[in-house]
């Protein structure tokens, strides 16, 4: 009768540690869908991210281009400038000259509106 109460106490052990061992199972089975579904999510957010990342780089290249186009034509607008300014100040100057009837201002500015002036 004693091996019967140690055999039937070891079932009993035996049985509770192999519950134990399927109850844990069990929830590690759980865990790990659980997490298998977040790394889903998360790789769908990456995947997000990195589309963003893309087009705002994409957008990125495209404003750089936009400003090297802008400060080209700004440096074509410096230089027109000046031709301007060149051929307008000498033109004023002989204005000036023509109303204070100085005949030699008059030909010097005038000589430099040929000269800076485009025809």
């Amino acid at each position: 009768m004693q091996t019967r109460f140690v055999r039937r106490g070891t079932v009993v052990t035996l049985a509770v540690v192999v519950g134990l061992l399927v109850a844990a199972t069990g929830a590690l089975v759980v865990l790990y869908v659980m997490k298998q579904g977040d790394a889903g999510r998360v790789a769908g957010e990456v995947a997000r991210t990195e589309r963003t990342v893309d087009t705002r780089q994409d957008r990125l290249a495209s404003v750089e281009s936009t400003v090297d186009d802008l400060d080209a034509e700004r440096g074509r607008l410096d230089d027109e400038n000046q031709k301007l300014h060149a051929c307008a100040d000498p033109a004023k100057d002989s204005i000036a000259a023509a109303r204070a009837r100085d005949r030699a201002a008059l030909d010097a500015a005038l000589d430099k509106v040929v000269q800076n002036c485009e025809r």
